[in-house]
C-alpha cells in the first residue's frame, strides 16, 4: 500500500468511502472487515484508520498529529479528579480504559482470524466494547455539561446493590464471600477455555462486577473483626 495515498487520505479528513476503497484494494472486497465497515461503520471506522496506517507504515503518533487529536483522558474529563465526583463515574473511568484495550485487542485479532466462528466472535467483541465505550462517554458528557449524572449505565444499579450489602451481618457476608469466590473461579475458568468466544466481552464484564462485589464484601467483613 502506497504511504503517500494513505497520508493524503488522512490529510483530507479520512473520508469513509475512500478509506474503504483503499482497504479493498489490498485486502479484497470479500474480507470480513469490509463487511463490518458496511454493516456498522461507526465501530469499524477507527479500526480502518489504524489498519490503513499500519499497512502503509504510518505511526499512530503521526496519525494523531495529522488528525489533530487534542487532550489527554484527564484533560477531557477534569471532573474525575474532583473529590465530589460521583463514585459511579470513577468506576466507569476504569471500565472505559478496559473497554478501550479490549477493543484494541479485538482489532488486532480481527485480521488474524482463520475461521468464520473466530471472525464473528471478534466482530462481536468489537461491537460490545464499542457500545460500552459509547455508553460511558454519554455519562461523561452529560455530567460535564450539566453537573449531574445521566444515570442510564448499569453501573448505577450495581452501586446501589453494593450499598445493600452494608445491611448484612457477618455470617451472611462470609457466605456471600464464598459464593462470589466460586462464581469468579467459574467465570474465569470459562474465559480460559474460550469455548464460546462470542461471550468473552460479557464474561469480562461479569468478572469486573464480581470483583467489585467481592472487594466490598471483604471490606465489610474486616469491620466486624
Amino acid at each position: 500500500m502506497e504511504k503517500a495515498n494513505v497520508y493524503q487520505w488522512l490529510k483530507a479528513g479520512a473520508p469513509l468511502s475512500e478509506g474503504l476503497r483503499l482497504f479493498a484494494e489490498v485486502a479484497g472486497e470479500r474480507h470480513p472487515f469490509t463487511s463490518l465497515i458496511r454493516h456498522n461503520h461507526q465501530v469499524a471506522y477507527p479500526i480502518l484508520i489504524r489498519e490503513l496506517a499500519f499497512r502503509s507504515g504510518i505511526s499512530l503518533s503521526e496519525v494523531r498529529r495529522i488528525r489533530q487529536e487534542k487532550g489527554t483522558f484527564r484533560e477531557n474529563w477534569p471532573f474525575l479528579s474532583d473529590p465530589a465526583c460521583p463514585p459511579e463515574l470513577k468506576v466507569l473511568a476504569a471500565d472505559k480504559i478496559t473497554a478501550y484495550w479490549s477493543y484494541v485487542r479485538a482489532h488486532e485479532q480481527l485480521f488474524d482470524c482463520v475461521s468464520r466462528e473466530e471472525q464473528l466472535a471478534t466482530v462481536k467483541m468489537l461491537m460490545d466494547n464499542y457500545k460500552e465505550n459509547k455508553a460511558i462517554i454519554a455519562e461523561f458528557v452529560h455530567y460535564k455539561e450539566h453537573g449531574i449524572v445521566l444515570g442510564k449505565h448499569s453501573v448505577f444499579k450495581e452501586m446501589k446493590a453494593l450499598e445493600k450489602l452494608r445491611e448484612l451481618g457477618p455470617i451472611d457476608l462470609i457466605k456471600m464471600e464464598e459464593r462470589l469466590e466460586h462464581n469468579l473461579w467459574r467465570i474465569e475458568n470459562e474465559l480460559k477455555k474460550n469455548r464460546k468466544p462470542h461471550l468473552r466481552a460479557e464474561r469480562e464484564r461479569r468478572i469486573r462486577i464480581k470483583k467489585r462485589q467481592l472487594e466490598e464484601v471483604r471490606r465489610l467483613i474486616k469491620q466486624f473483626k
